[in-house]
């Protein structure tokens, strides 16, 4: 809560408040400084939140160090944190990235509430294992096989590849509820805990939120511009280098709403291709969390920027 209270007063964080309030029609500054917090956790209302916090961050970081910003090697961003990479290595504007953020909110927003979906985050499981578990939660809970009401097929896969034996798992609410069930049976399971997102998030539940993403990315490439500097994506896990055709992008991009994101893999590449210093620009602390479990160097060369 009270998000952007110490960025909010950034002229150039004045400026994109001003020009979210036009694009949103509504005040989001008030909505992150004084909720309701359940309207703020809300797929809609929530990603817009984030995108205009990190990037408020990103203003608050050029402040102290304007040439961390200016000189970056490389960006990335987990999820909806890839429009926040993109727009800061100049794909977007900061309007052209919050209207596909605002579209990306409602969209998932949408698909989420078509069917009953949930999240879980599980710890401490082997990849291959979890993947079994996945399996044996869809055959548990369909009826004939693996289809379930009308025919249409069970989905629980994994969604997020986190930190080493750290995932999110996705797909239909009773299915993921018995792999919680299940995984906190397995040896080894650290945690399994259902998470308040409300969607299957990252899995083929959102192909009809795909669908709207793509025809707002086809009507917006004209206006896309090459990177200026590495970008490394969530659905490859791969470096996309400095003046990548944004065709490329928009791809990806479209992938990344029905595959899992590969936050890991992308962190290991960056380390790999020599990126020494992080900066996790946004609201919350968690990528450097995560980084701790990733790699203990990089973990202590990684700087949080908060809002």
């Amino acid at each position: 809560m009270k998000m952007m209270t110490e960025a909010k007063d950034i002229p150039a964080v004045k400026d994109m408040l001003a020009k979210a309030n036009t694009i949103l029609g509504y005040d989001i500054l008030e909505l992150c400084l004084k909720g309701p917090e359940s309207k703020l956790g809300e797929t809609e209302f929530c990603q817009p939140a984030m995108f205009i916090g990190a990037m408020a961050a990103v203003e608050k970081l050029k402040k102290t160090k304007p040439e961390c910003v200016e000189r970056c090697q490389a960006v990335a961003g987990l999820s909806l944190g890839e429009y926040t990479a993109l727009t800061v290595a100049g794909v977007f504007s900061f309007e052209d990235g919050l209207k596909l953020v605002k579209l990306r909110g409602e969209a998932m927003q949408a698909a989420a509430t078509s069917s009953a979906q949930a999240m879980l985050s599980v710890a401490g499981l082997e990849q291959s294992v979890l993947e079994d578990l996945c399996k044996k939660a869809i055959e548990a809970t369909s009826e004939g096989g693996f289809f379930g009401v009308g025919g249409n097929q069970k989905v629980c896969q994994i969604a997020n590849f986190l930190f080493p034996k750290g995932f999110s798992v996705a797909g239909d609410l009773d299915t993921i509820q018995k792999l919680e069930e299940m995984a906190k049976g397995t040896q080894g399971c650290l945690q399994a805990k259902l998470l308040k997102t409300s969607g299957g998030f990252h899995t083929s539940l959102m192909q009809p939120a795909r669908e709207k993403l793509e025809k707002a990315l086809a009507e917006g490439r004209a206006k896309m511009q090459p990177p200026r500097c590495t970008i490394y994506m969530n659905a490859t896990g791969e470096a996309l280098p400095a003046g990548t055709n944004p065709d490329k992008i928009v791809t990806l991009l479209a992938e990344q709403l029905t595959t899992c994101v590969l936050w890991e893999p992308a962190v290991r590449n960056m380390i790999k291709d020599g990126v020494q210093d992080f900066y996790e620009c946004g609201p919350m602390k968690q990528l450097k969390a995560m980084m701790k479990r990733i790699d203990q160097t990089s973990w202590e060369r990684t700087t949080t920027c908060d809002v």
